[in-house]
């Protein structure tokens, strides 16, 4: 079974309560008369994961399974494939830009892989087959992503990844 981060967006969504409500800060009446924020509980986890950036419910939809993915990829672990890691492997700049919707997949890797090598960044990317350089870029592109890479490594009484 795959991991709950890896399904597709409709399975998450059918694990998932959600629920809508009007959006709180600036954006004037209209964001005040919409019910356009969406926060998600997922059932099996508990986890929550919310949106209120957009105008657009759908939007914020988008974004709030974005970051509950991410969120399930920090509570759970050990369920990635190295597979995910393959376009960043082609000896180019690391790009989160181009492959942003799987972020998800690729923290999972370097996640995983900075587990099995107790935290070192240097085995962790040779596993990986990247340099330690782009595992940093990787780790830090999201901050909660960056903070659990340092909570893992401050388990094994290493110093934090600077970002």
């Amino acid at each position: 079974m795959p991991a709950p981060y890896a399904i597709s967006d409709d399975a998450l969504l059918a694990q998932c309560d959600i629920t809508s409500s009007s959006s709180h800060g600036p954006g004037g009446q209209h964001r005040n008369k919409t019910e356009s924020a969406v926060r998600l509980r997922h059932r099996p986890t508990g986890l929550m994961a919310q949106c209120e950036d957009h105008r657009e419910r759908s939007r914020n939809r988008v974004e709030a399974v974005a970051r509950l993915r991410l969120r399930l990829v920090i509570a759970t672990r050990g369920s990635s494939d190295a597979a995910w890691l393959d376009p960043y492997r082609r000896g180019r700049q690391v790009t989160l830009r181009e492959n942003a919707r799987d972020y998800h997949l690729v923290a999972a890797c370097c996640l995983d892989a900075l587990e099995h090598a107790s935290g070192s960044l240097a085995e962790a990317a040779a596993t990986l087959a990247i340099s330690s350089t782009q595992l940093v870029k990787l780790v830090v592109a999201d901050k909660e992503v960056h903070q659990a890479a340092n909570q893992l490594r401050q388990r094994f009484s290493l110093g934090a990844i600077r970002g």
